[in-house]
């Protein structure tokens, strides 16, 4: 071979790559596509969680200002014992969700509020008005609209503004196949105001013991109220009265809160069926006896937000959960938005503690919690993770002589 052949073969051979040289290349290359894969992934989880997040805080934020909105026009008398008529009763029951006549045992329970409230001149007219009108209906059936309007118009110039009126809050399961998800329904009222339930009877929602019953039927409340708050998962008031130390102590042991109120104590709440044992109770003859009326020093609120209805599921049930269990397995723990160290989701009606998260399962679950009934959940049944907001509404009419 010459000098120039062998000079050419060199050449020749330098400009390929061997197979073990392709393999190492390819094999980078392979690596730094995996971690380009996973740094999209979790950019893209991570934006998912952020925005996610910000949604629940926004919606929080607003079911905070909706509450503390209503809540902040709860009065009660000024002038104590100079009253005649009990015409400022607040009364909180923890009822069944939905108000059924006869529930079962696996319904949850939530707090249903009654107040006397300051109203604004533009829902005072709005209820006046509609008063007006089914009056004039009842009378005439037959009226046209335009000359319906112009009699509300002249009759509302007669009628005096006073700034009271009745609130009504209850929470309801949301429509839709998603149990978990709850909406807040609020009603507004003139003092003595009757609602329709049925042809020719009405009745004054406020003089009925127990919301649901057939006294107050269940689609009746539902007609006359609408919605404020929607997918919610939990709604529970608790009520600070003089024996109550802290908000963190058990309700209803000494030194912890009021879960039930009537400041009438006027013998409604006297059983878990009427909405609670309130310990202050001192029977009906008390009922309009405005002497020995009580209210409390401050509301505190509990209200968890979920994500919209429609959303993306946070959490999937990997098998079936038994109403004993105490380990959940998720489909994809990673991508479960709850918090390692514990915490609390929702599967159904039923609210379940958990004291850690191990990979794809939450464990140390604690069943039944917040009201709810321990009960057994379908593989692929949604786990929720919600935002919940807290807060305190102060009372400036609370009364402290009990014992008078």
């Amino acid at each position: 071979m010459t000098t120039t052949q062998a000079m050419a073969g060199g050449r020749a051979r330098s400009g390929g790559f061997t197979l073990i040289e392709l393999l190492v290349v390819m094999g980078l290359l392979s690596g730094f596509l995996v971690m380009l894969v996973q740094l999209v992934n979790s950019g893209v989880r991570m934006f998912r969680e952020g925005e996610l997040g910000q949604a629940l805080a926004d919606r929080a934020s607003q079911a905070q200002r909706v509450l503390a909105d209503e809540l902040t026009a709860i009065r009660g008398t000024t002038i104590g014992r100079d009253r005649d008529v009990v015409d400022d009763r607040l009364v909180v029951q923890v009822l069944p969700i939905g108000l059924p006549s006869k529930p079962d045992k696996t319904i949850a329970r939530a707090s249903v509020l009654r107040a006397s409230v300051q109203l604004s001149v533009e829902r005072e007219l709005a209820l006046i008005d509609v008063g007006i009108t089914a009056r004039l209906l009842a009378a005439d059936p037959n009226l046209a609209e335009a000359e319906l309007a112009k009699k509300v118009a002249e009759l509302r110039r007669h009628e005096p503004l006073r700034g009271l009126g009745q609130l009504l809050l209850l929470p309801w399961r949301q429509a839709g196949d998603d149990e978990a998800l709850l909406e807040l329904r609020a009603g507004w009222f003139l003092p003595g105001q009757a609602i329709p339930i049925a042809e020719d009877r009405f009745v004054d929602p406020f003089t009925v013991p127990v919301p649901g019953s057939p006294e107050l039927p269940t689609l009746a409340l539902r007609e006359v109220t609408m919605p404020v708050l929607q997918d919610l998962l939990h709604f529970e008031v608790l009520l600070w009265g003089q024996t109550t130390k802290s908000w963190t102590a058990n309700p209803g042991t000494g030194g912890g809160p009021f879960v039930c109120w009537d400041s009438a104590r006027g013998g409604w709440l006297v059983s878990a069926a009427s909405g609670g044992e309130f310990a202050l109770d001192r029977g009906p003859e008390s009922g309009n006896d405005p002497r020995d009326d009580v209210h409390p020093h401050a509301i505190l609120v509990r209200c968890t937000v979920a994500q919209a209805a429609g959303g993306p599921p946070e959490g999937l049930l990997l098998h079936t959960l038994d109403a004993d269990e105490t380990t959940l397995h998720l489909y994809d723990g990673e991508a479960f938005p709850g918090r390692d160290s514990g915490g609390y989701v929702k599967v159904g009606t039923e609210w379940i503690g958990y004291a850690e998260r191990d990979g794809d399962k939450l464990i140390g679950l604690r069943r039944g919690q917040r009201g709810t009934v321990a009960q057994e959940h379908a593989a692929s049944a949604r786990v929720h993770v919600g935002r919940m907001v807290e807060f305190v509404v102060p009372l400036a009419h609370a009364k402290d002589d009990w014992n008078d």
